[in-house]
């Protein structure tokens, strides 16, 4: 039995959620399991009284669409001391890992897979995680929760780009991040290191924000990106879904696959110089040290953590089908002409 992020909301959150948008019966027993943990998550809030602090410092987001190498950097770059990135644990308990997380953890590690399913790349509660989780518990703004309700979809996807949101809902986006952060850093002096996909369609609202904040983008082949993202609704949904998703989700990626660069390509030259390095997964993978090194450098965080020297393995996929690169070159033209992909695709590749 695997834990669904979705256990670390509170009671209240939990039954407002399943309220609003009804649970299928074939995942009755996810939802059980999410009741008796939001129950337990209520009852150990009310010892997890620690305010949040102000921020002393702006965060460094990592930036890039679902499977361009984000996991990756993310983990390599929370290597550094002068970064703080938060766990897996924090990001799925943000009102109680404070008091729970010392024991917690150690109890319940057992129920999280020593590897994501979608790919090799390890899991656990330790390990980095995207404050995206925090946000979609605590405030209910975040297209996640519409990869667990997809009927609701329509809905939760709104929060990618924020813009089509009403002014209470980006703030209560804003508070979210802030009493997460806060709790987070507890005045600490380093860079919060945060990883969110979504971020990216997020810059303008993030800059007003974080007016200091870093940011490194990672882009990737547009073909590659649309495969691996594929088996990632075919893999990850199954585990994270609460209703039965009809049909595939081609539709879903390829829509949120232009949201997110449109609003990239308009946001991007609203950062400082300095404050911005833009990166090849590709160059990633031909040399993980030197593009560290890179990044590193370009944003003024001091030296560079060292790349450990293991292989990099990435999913293989088969070829994509002519009317599915039709389809991937219409949302994605722009990003073939900045970034200089051939608009013909080769066999497609997965990554972590």
């Amino acid at each position: 039995m695997d834990l669904n992020w979705l256990c670390g909301a509170t009671a209240s959150t939990w039954h407002r959620l399943r309220r609003e948008h009804g649970v299928d019966a074939a995942y009755a027993h996810r939802a059980a399991q999410i009741t008796v943990l939001s129950a337990y998550n209520s009852a150990v809030r009310r010892f997890d009284r620690h305010p949040p602090r102000p921020l002393k410092r702006d965060p460094v987001f990592v930036l890039g669409h679902w499977r361009s190498g984000t996991t990756w950097l993310y983990h390599r770059m929370a290597e550094a001391p002068g970064l703080t990135a938060p766990n897996a644990f924090q990001v799925v308990n943000p009102l109680t890992f404070r008091a729970s997380e010392p024991v917690a953890s150690r109890v319940f590690a057992g129920l999280v897979p020593e590897k994501r399913v979608q790919d090799d790349v390890p899991l656990g509660f330790a390990l980095p995680e995207e404050d995206e989780y925090a946000i979609a518990l605590l405030a209910g703004t975040s297209p996640y929760l519409g990869r667990s309700f997809p009927r609701a979809l329509p809905f939760y996807e709104r929060f990618l780009t924020l813009d089509a949101c009403t002014d209470a809902e980006r703030t209560a986006f804003h508070r979210a991040m802030r009493v997460f952060l806060g709790r987070l850093m507890d005045g600490a002096d380093a860079r919060p290191l945060l990883k969110s996909p979504a971020h990216t369609a997020r810059v303008k609202h993030l800059l007003r924000w974080f007016p200091d904040a870093r940011f490194v983008h990672i882009h990737r082949d547009p073909f590659a990106v649309f495969a691996s993202t594929r088996h990632l609704y075919d893999t990850v949904d199954w585990f994270w879904t609460l209703q039965r998703r009809d049909g595939s989700p081609d539709a879903t990626i390829l829509r949120q696959y232009r949201a997110v660069h449109d609003a990239w390509f308009a946001s991007r030259d609203l950062i400082a110089p300095g404050h911005l390095v833009e990166l090849a997964y590709e160059d990633l993978v031909a040399d993980p040290q030197g593009q560290l090194d890179r990044v590193f450098a370009g944003l003024g965080l001091g030296a560079a953590p060292t790349v450990p020297a293991r292989p990099h393995r990435a999913n293989r996929f088969p070829d994509l089908s002519e009317a599915d690169q039709d389809a991937v070159r219409d949302v994605a033209a722009a990003c073939f002409d900045a970034w200089g992909y051939p608009s013909r695709a080769r066999t497609a590749t997965g990554q972590r």
